[in-house]
């Protein structure tokens, strides 16, 4: 199979109503509309877990976001004030901000939320009250169950499955063995991937489960070696998590290729799995997002405008919720332009329903932002990669949706 690198010669130019001023720590404006009054966007981010770096980069674009629509004359006519807080990872902590930031900071609109543990913490507050809810990151089918005012602008966990067996099929593996953790990603994921394998006529072996935010997995990787697969498939919602599976592997000597989606190659997974990327023989990895995109190089220019850095390194080193969190605020502005800037709950909703089918900086090339059928912004949009020397490399070949 071959392979073709992420980044292009340089990152393409960004439009010029894409300027940005400073942005602030907390992303607050004191600017206002023509009403007078800003609108309050809450945002939840994991920034205490081993999610961190990724938090970190969410609220990044966040504030990007804000600061970009702000230059451009509001949302509906209104400046945004965004509010960050820091869910820690739990439902708890999800619940309480999402609480705080409706009651106490006024917010009129909930962002953010990394792992399906957050995001249907937060749904459960926001749905109640009519407020609408875009998350950027949660993939849980039940964030999606009977919902009316959330929305999302990454793909539903069902997209995985057939992807990830499909690929390790193309790749001539038989007997594969899921590992996953114990949170609503991995306790929902791991028997439809499972399934799948059955169906293409593979020995999926008995799946190994770990806790969520586990310090040790050499239980975990003994149970994994005494299955003796060719190929494992690796689901969970922490990073943290991730780079240890892979780091525990090599040192017991599970030398077998590893198959998961963007939990593994966010940064938090790279510091910690550290020189297991370049020892195991091969680590796959699906994620709603193609470095190769215009529309994303488009991202990382504005990203680096502001932050720094290197685009062609920044294209390889963001996670996929960096560029769907500037989806999702793309989504909103669409939503309130068309709105006047009302943050009503079924006005907004009916606002985001009906927006034009869009290209995001999300997803593979060619695919579209599109809530018609569904609150699922994106479908069938995953694109799969390759370590190779340490790097994801997009695969030249992708497998079948």
């Amino acid at each position: 199979m071959q392979f073709k690198s992420l980044i292009g010669a340089g990152a393409l130019a960004l439009a010029a109503s894409m300027s940005l001023a400073a942005c602030g720590s907390d992303g607050d404006s004191d600017a206002s509309g023509s009403d007078g009054k800003a609108l309050v966007v809450g945002f939840a981010a994991p920034l205490t877990s081993g999610n961190a770096a990724v938090a970190e980069q969410m609220v990044n674009t966040a504030q990007l976001a804000v600061k970009t629509i702000n230059a451009e004359g509001g949302a509906g006519g209104r400046q945004l004030s965004l509010k960050v807080y820091d869910d820690k990872l739990t439902a708890d902590e999800s619940a309480k901000v999402a609480q705080r930031a409706i009651t106490v900071d006024k917010a009129e609109v909930m962002m953010g939320g990394y792992t399906s543990i957050e995001g249907l913490a937060i749904r459960q507050v926001v749905e109640p009250r009519k407020i609408v809810f875009i998350n950027s990151s949660t993939i849980s089918p039940a964030l999606m169950d009977g919902a009316t005012y959330t929305f999302r602008t990454t793909v539903d966990q069902s997209d995985y499955p057939a992807q990830m067996i499909a690929l390790l099929k193309s790749l001539g593996y038989s007997h594969v063995v899921v590992t996953a953790d114990d949170g609503p990603t991995g306790s929902t994921l791991w028997q439809p991937i499972e399934d799948q394998a059955k169906q293409a006529g593979m020995d999926p072996g008995e799946t190994v489960h770990y806790t969520l935010g586990a310090t040790d997995l050499t239980s975990a990787v003994s149970q994994l070696k005494s299955e003796k697969p060719d190929a494992v498939v690796h689901i969970g919602s922490a990073a943290a998590d991730a780079g240890l599976m892979l780091k525990t592997m090599a040192e017991a000597g599970v030398n077998v290729p590893v198959v998961g989606f963007g939990s593994l190659i966010a940064p938090d997974a790279l510091k910690i799995g550290g020189d297991a990327y370049t020892k195991l023989p091969a680590i796959y990895t699906l994620a709603n997002q193609q470095p190769s995109k215009p529309e994303y190089q488009a991202f990382i220019k504005a990203y680096a405008d502001e932050y720094g850095g290197d685009p062609d390194d920044l294209a390889l080193g963001l996670a996929e919720q960096a560029g769907a969190t500037w989806d999702a605020f793309t989504v909103l502005k669409k939503g309130l332009d068309a709105t006047e800037g009302d943050t009503d709950g079924d006005k907004l909703a009916k606002a985001l329903d009906d927006i034009t089918p869009f290209v995001g900086a999300a997803g593979k090339e060619g695919a579209l932002i599109n809530f018609g059928d569904g609150r699922d912004g994106f479908s069938k949009s995953l694109v799969a990669f390759q370590f190779i020397d340490g790097t994801p490399q997009e695969l030249e070949q992708q497998p079948a949706s």
